[in-house]
C-alpha cells in the first residue's frame, strides 16, 4: 500500500516513490530504512556500489548512474552534503523537474508530525545518546521513531518506525543542516569547534548551536553544566532549561563515579530525588555524561529516570567496539576523529600493556585545522600508526599530509600510507598484553580488519 502521509517543510506533497542519491552513508542509509519502513518506495545510487548492484535490506542500491531508471520514476530525489553540486544524477534530477532535497530537508519533514521530537545536537556524542535516549524510552513502554548513524542494540542499521508519538534524532551540524528540523526538545552535549570548512572559528560553531536552540519549536533545551560554552548558551536562551553534568548545581547529576575498563557505574539524582546507581556496560566516563544527557532528555518528555533502563545498552557501532583478540593483543573500534574523541577512547580503555593508537585523520581541513590538538591527544597512546587522510568531500588545499602529522606526534609514531599496511604494522607490532585501538570515521575500519583480522570476533 502507497504511503499517503503528507511530507511538509518545503517537501512536495503526495510523495510515493523516493531516490537516495550517495545511500551508503550512514545518515543516509538509516533515513533510507526509516522511509521505507514509514510506507514510502525507496530506491538508492552510490559511488561505492557494485555495478550490479547490492541488496541493503531490502533496498537495492546500485552504482551512480547505472539505473537511472529508479531516479527518473522517483517523486523525490533525496542528497547527503557530502555530495556535490556536480554530481551526475543531481544534475539529471535537476533537468527531469525532479525535486531535490537534502537529507536534513527530508528528515525534517517526516518528523513534522509527532507530537515530541527530540533532537540531539553536538559536537561530540550525539549518535550514543539518540541510542541511550531510545533505549530509555524503550524500557518505559513508550516505542519511539529513531533515527540515528550508527547501528545499535541488535540492529543492522540505527533506524526504527515506532509506534508512539515520540521521534528521537541525531540533529549534525555540518552546514547547519540541523536548522531544517524542528525539534521540541533540544539537547546540546558540548560545544567545540570542529568542522572548519563550514565554520570559521568557535564562535561561529558557537552561533549555529544557539540558532539550534532558539528555533522556535523548542519548548524545553537540555544543556551540561561541565561545557562553559554551552553554559554560556544556556544563559542566552528564553525557553525552560534542564542541566546535566558533575556539578552541584546540575538538574540531573552524576556522583559517584567508578570506571573499571570494561563499564562505568555513577550514582544519579535527578531535580533533587536520588534515583539509584546506573551501571553501563559502555567504557569510558564521557559515557557517564552521555547517559545523563539521556536521561534527561526522556524526562523532558514525561519518563520518570530508572536506574535499570540503561542496564542492557552496550553502545553503538564503532564506539569503543571490542573486536577480538590476535596474537595475544586485543583490538578495538572507535569512530574518533576529533582530538576530544581521540583522548576520550584512549582514556576509556585499560593497560595491561601498551596502547597501540592506529588512527586516520578525517578530511584535510580538519586534520590542518586542529593538527597540533591531535598531535598531543595521540602521544597519549604508547604507539602510534597514522594512515592517509581521508578526504571525503575534500581536496587538499591545506598542504597537510599524514606523513606530516606523524613526523610531528614525534619518534613514538609511525606513517603506513594504507589501511592495509597500517593493519600489518599492527600485527607486527602487537604483542601480548597490548591493546589496539583503530580509529577514524573514514574506511580505515573496513578495511583494517581484513584478512587474519578478519578472524575476529565481532
Amino acid at each position: 500500500m502507497e504511503n499517503t502521509r503528507k511530507l511538509c517543510g518545503g517537501i512536495p506533497t503526495a510523495v510515493h516513490r523516493i531516490h537516495f542519491i550517495g545511500i551508503l552513508g550512514a545518515g543516509m542509509r538509516a533515513l533510507a530504512h526509516l522511509a521505507r519502513d514509514l510506507g514510502y518506495a525507496v530506491s538508492g545510487s552510490d559511488s561505492a556500489a557494485p555495478p550490479t548492484g547490492i541488496d541493503l535490506c531490502g533496498i537495492t542500491v546500485f552504482t551512480t548512474g547505472a539505473n537511472m531508471a529508479a531516479l527518473l520514476s522517483a517523486d523525490l530525489a533525496v542528497y547527503s552534503l557530502a555530495i556535490s553540486e556536480d554530481d551526475r544524477e543531481v544534475l539529471l534530477a535537476a533537468d527531469h523537474g525532479i525535486p531535490l532535497v537534502s537529507r536534513a530537508d527530508l528528515l525534517g519533514a517526516l518528523m513534522a508530525p509527532y507530537k515530541e521530537r527530540i533532537g540531539i545536537a553536538g559536537t561530540h556524542g550525539k549518535s550514543t545518546v539518540t541510542a541511550m535516549c531510545a533505549t530509555i524510552l524503550d524500557a518505559a513502554g513508550r516505542d519511539p521513531t529513531v533515527a540515528v548513524g550508527a547501528a545499535f542494540g541488535g540492529r543492522k542499521d540505527g533506524y526504527r518506525a515506532g509506534k508512539c508519538d515520540l521521534f528521537v534524532f541525531e540533529a549534525c551540524e555540518y552546514k547547519y543542516s540541523f536548522l531544517s528540523f524542528a525539534p521540541s526538545v533540544a539537547v546540546l552535549l558540548n560545544a567545540e569547534w570542529d568542522h572548519p570548512d563550514c565554520f570559521t572559528d568557535h564562535g561561529a560553531i558557537l552561533d549555529a548551536f544557539y540558532r539550534y536552540l532558539s528555533l522556535p519549536s523548542v519548548r524545553v533545551a537540555v544543556l551540561p553544566t561541565d561545557d562553559p560554552s554551552a553554559a554560556a548558551i544556556a544563559a542566552r536562551l528564553s525557553v525552560p532549561v534542564l542541566t546535566f553534568g558533575t556539578a552541584d548545581t546540575a538538574d540531573f547529576r552524576a556522583t559517584d563515579i567508578r570506571s573499571d575498563g570494561a563499564g562505568t557505574t555513577f550514582f544519579l539524582t535527578a531535580l533533587g530525588r536520588e534515583i539509584g546507581r546506573v551501571s553501563l556496560a559502555a567504557p569510558g566516563v564521557h559515557n557517564v555524561q552521555n547517559a545523563l544527557a539521556a536521561y534527561a532528555a526522556a524526562y523532558a518528555v514525561g519518563v520518570s529516570p530508572d536506574p535499570m533502563a540503561l542496564s542492557g545498552f552496550s553502545g553503538i557501532e564503532r564506539r569503543i567496539r571490542y573486536r577480538g583478540t590476535y596474537a595475544c593483543a586485543a583490538y578495538y573500534d572507535d569512530y574518533a576523529h576529533h582530538p576530544t574523541e581521540i583522548r576520550a577512547g584512549i582514556a576509556s580503555l585499560p593497560r595491561k600493556g601498551r596502547l597501540i593508537a592506529v588512527f586516520q585523520p578525517h578530511t584535510y581541513s580538519r586534520t590542518a585545522a586542529l593538527f597540533s590538538e591531535l598531535c598531543t591527544a595521540l602521544r597519549e597512546a604508547d604507539l602510534v600508526i597514522v594512515t592517509d587522510i581521508y578526504a571525503a568531500r575534500e581536496r587538499n588545499e591545506h598542504g597537510v599530509s599524514a606523513r606530516a602529522l606523524a613526523a610531528a606526534i614525534g619518534p613514538r609514531a609511525v606513517y603506513m600510507p594504507t589501511p592495509e599496511t597500517a593493519s600489518l604494522a599492527a600485527r607486527v607490532r602487537a604483542g601480548e598484553g597490548d591493546t589496539v585501538l583503530v580509529m577514524g570515521a573514514g574506511d580505515l575500519s573496513a578495511r583494517f580488519f581484513r584478512g587474519p583480522l578478519a578472524l575476529l570476533p565481532n
